[in-house]
């Protein structure tokens, strides 16, 4: 009987080919038990990548365009949030003007001036918001602050009534500083772009715009209320006059007029996030169809990847063992 210590070159080089092959496909079954996902995406598809390729790009240009989508919608939203907010302070505070000029009380008319004031600078923040780098109101000039310091504007507003005694002469002078496209506001207030900030398209080719600027008519309806409010108790009229209390309502009447138009542009904004929506949910429904096609192609159940992992884990021991103990094979042990 012919014997050998050791195991010939041959058997040697099959064990360790056989002990690789379970290596490899140990580390590729548990990369498909995490992922899910065939390795050999060739072999899985029968060599078919490029039907997988264009189902996966699908899949690429959905999420995109779903990006894009929540980029847009946070710009809406943050948008809209400012309106809102801007909206719930003049609609307080244009009814506490109005109750305090008719009772003709001082006091009450001196708190609602402070309150005036604060109400613009935050409204002014407000109009200063970014998303981003981008600023909200500032059209086309994305980069740049719309609006200067209130401090300007008022101190603008409050040469305005001083230099005009008669209500009807403030009225024309404040027509032209805040609507005129060289009066004071435009030229020293608003520093956003003349044109809208770029569109945003959707993937059915809805067109999502940004119309609204800080310069906006109801905007500027809103400053100026305000302003006058601030500043109408240094216009040189007694608070018990006529020429005050008709200079003040001027303020109280621009932020009625202000506060519906405010809220349509709302409305408006609300649409195009209503559009969004709609977008996003039919490009879920989309991709996970896309997905379920892909999954079908290049998918590995995880279960059955798990189990499959177990498996090659018991050969490589058992490959290990047997090979351990081949190496270890001698003629006296064989003897013994």
């Amino acid at each position: 009987m012919l014997l050998s210590a050791f195991p010939d070159l041959l058997s040697f080089q099959k064990r360790t080919r056989l002990t690789g092959d379970i290596k490899a496909r140990l580390e590729r079954t548990s990369i498909e038990a995490v992922t899910g996902k065939r390795e050999d995406v060739t072999a899985a598809v029968k060599g078919n990548l490029g039907g997988a390729h264009l189902l996966q790009k699908a899949i690429d240009d959905i999420e995109q365009d779903q990006r894009i989508n929540a980029l847009t919608g946070s710009r809406l939203s943050l948008t809209n949030t400012a309106l809102s907010s801007v909206q719930q302070l003049i609609s307080e505070v244009s009814t506490d003007g109005i109750v305090a000029v008719n009772a003709g009380d001082p006091f009450t008319l001196g708190v609602i001036a402070e309150q005036a004031e604060s109400d613009l600078r935050n409204t002014m923040s407000l109009l200063n918001s970014s998303h981003g780098n981008r600023r909200l109101f500032a059209g086309d000039a994305t980069d740049a602050s719309p609006l200067a310091s209130p401090d300007t504007l008022l101190t603008d507003v409050k040469a305005i009534l001083q230099s005009n005694s008669d209500p009807a002469d403030v009225k024309i002078a404040l027509d032209t500083y805040f609507d005129s496209p060289t009066g004071g506001f435009a030229t020293n207030i608003y520093q956003g772009g003349t044109g809208e900030a770029p569109a945003s398209f959707l993937a059915d080719g809805s067109k999502i715009e940004f119309p609204v600027r800080a310069d906006n008519q109801a905007l500027r309806d809103t400053m100026r209320g305000l302003a006058v409010m601030a500043v109408t108790k240094d216009s040189g009229h007694a608070v018990t006059s006529n020429e005050f209390k008709d200079i003040f309502l001027q303020g109280t009447s621009s932020l009625s007029k202000s506060n519906i138009a405010i809220i349509k542009l709302e409305g408006l904004i609300g649409i195009s996030e209503g559009l969004i929506e709609r977008a996003d949910e039919q490009q879920r429904k989309e991709k996970f169809t896309i997905g379920v096609a892909l999954n079908s192609l290049t998918g590995r159940d995880q279960y059955e990847a798990a189990a499959e992992l177990k498996q090659l884990e018991a050969q490589l021991e058992a490959s290990y063992l047997v090979t351990s103990r081949l190496s270890n094979l001698r003629l006296t042990n064989f003897l013994r």
